[in-house]
């Protein structure tokens, strides 16, 4: 899948280039973060990331109908789109809005 990040401070984060000010996260949360992301690249389509139990992919509710989120680890989540053209779809395109720790 082609990975594009609508939150620049996580595209810096996953690129290894220095952010500015304190950081957000740990650095447990960072190396976590960055391993989910290469999960999102490599796999082939959407039914591939469904069938990644430890993901625990999922359609989310409420204010965040039309999103989806994957677990990082036990307290954060990656709250991700997809946009899919119309033409030939060789990939899905996942946007990743946000790293949240859903339980605060």
């Amino acid at each position: 899948m082609v990975v594009y990040f609508e939150n620049p401070y996580l595209e810096k984060l996953f690129q290894g280039k220095a952010v500015p000010g304190k950081p957000k996260y740990s650095s447990d949360v960072v190396v976590k973060f960055k391993k989910t992301i290469l999960k999102l690249k490599y796999a082939d389509n959407l039914r591939e990331l469904k069938s990644q139990r430890g993901l625990n992919f999922e359609a989310l509710k409420g204010n965040y109908k039309g999103f989806y989120s994957v677990r990082v680890d036990y307290s954060y989540r990656l709250i991700l789109s997809f946009d899919t053209d119309g033409n030939l779809a060789v990939n899905d395109v996942v946007l990743v809005h946000d790293l949240t720790n859903h339980y605060q």
